[in-house]
């Protein structure tokens, strides 16, 4: 894999991107550890007590926000090791009934279907769908599927391994008559978007009336960024535009002209196994011998057994703090 040698032109952002407060200082000069994006980068965190976003500034100018993608996972990453693969698989196994158990499975499957399991199937359009497994497995349960992302890698697998509707695109520039789809997803997404109120705006233009959309993102007050602080694997800057907490989302609803009581909002532990286990890696400094981006990882037992002893540990967290689930969930239907 080729070093990063391009910079990447910068823009001053100030003021919070949800309620124009003036942001305070929350962590400087972080470094891309993931994929080699160059450059140091500030995170401004929002001081008002309804909102708490944290964001990049300065951030990268429009266009060149592809630079920090040049080394992204999506871009042919070679996967993980043979080894790691048979003890994921292993563990999945064994980890089904004490999952049962405490009830992670259950969060867990509802977040395999991204929260549409209690509706009927219709038309399903997921923003950043990457490879389509998501979509793949939707259809698989009767939705009529369509999908759109940037990378045209991601979206050749899909296509020739799924034989997926999917287009390289972003949603503006799809043009989409209103009232075209009965749910819109978005997993990891909106943490990249440098208008993310835009285009939810543009999600819910294109639902039909009663239809659902579905925000899944990093959540900046959860127990593993607690934890790990700036190895925190959801700040991955600079692609992340923007990080969100369960308040944050809960103002993006009122923006979006909803009251408290007319959508859901909640964080969840079930991807917190992931997120912790990298969080902990970049702690400890664990790839530092590896290049950017590496995805065939080693396995490092005493580091995966402590990320799943806290996911349980946040799992069963959440119902005495609901807000320190590594992913924060908002669910919108259309009024």
């Amino acid at each position: 894999m080729k070093n990063q040698t391009v910079s990447i032109q910068t823009e001053a952002r100030p003021f919070c991107p949800l309620c124009g407060e003036r942001g305070e200082m929350f962590y400087s000069r972080l470094k891309d550890q993931l994929f080699g994006a160059p450059g140091e980068w500030d995170l401004c965190k929002c001081p008002a007590g309804n909102c708490g976003l944290l964001w990049l500034n300065p951030a990268p100018v429009q266009e060149d926000i592809g630079k920090a993608y040049q080394n992204y996972y999506t871009h042919g990453g070679t996967g993980e090791s043979l080894m790691r693969k048979c003890v994921k698989t292993a563990y999945t196994l064994l980890s089904r009934l004490p999952e049962w158990t405490v009830g992670l499975a259950q969060a867990r499957n509802r977040m395999r279907w991204l929260y549409l399991d209690n509706l009927f199937s219709g038309k399903l359009l997921d923003v950043g769908c990457g490879d389509g497994l998501y979509l793949h497995f939707m259809a698989g349960k009767g939705w009529k599927t369509e999908g759109l992302d940037f990378d045209a890698n991601a979206l050749k697998r899909a296509r020739e391994t799924y034989g997926l509707n999917v287009h390289q695109s972003d949603l503006f520039s799809r043009h989409y008559p209103a009232h075209t789809f009965d749910a819109v997803t978005l997993r990891h997404v909106i943490e990249h978007l440098p208008d993310p109120l835009g285009v939810l705006r543009e999600c819910l233009r294109i639902l039909r009336p009663g239809g659902t959309l579905v925000i899944v993102t990093p959540n900046s007050e959860s127990l593993g960024h607690g934890l790990t602080h700036e190895c925190w694997r959801g700040l991955e800057v600079p692609r992340h535009l923007q990080i969100f907490s369960l308040t944050s989302l809960k103002l993006c609803a009122g923006l979006l002209g909803y009251k408290p009581g007319h959508f859901q909002a909640f964080t969840t532990a079930t991807g917190a196994d992931f997120i912790l286990d990298e969080s902990l890696a970049l702690q400890s400094r664990g790839r530092s011998d590896l290049p950017h981006g590496e995805q065939k990882k080693t396995l490092h037992w005493t580091r995966t057994l402590r990320a799943i002893r806290l996911q349980y540990r946040e799992h069963l967290s959440l119902e005495k703090d609901p807000s320190i689930g590594e992913e924060a969930v908002l669910i919108l239907n259309k009024k």
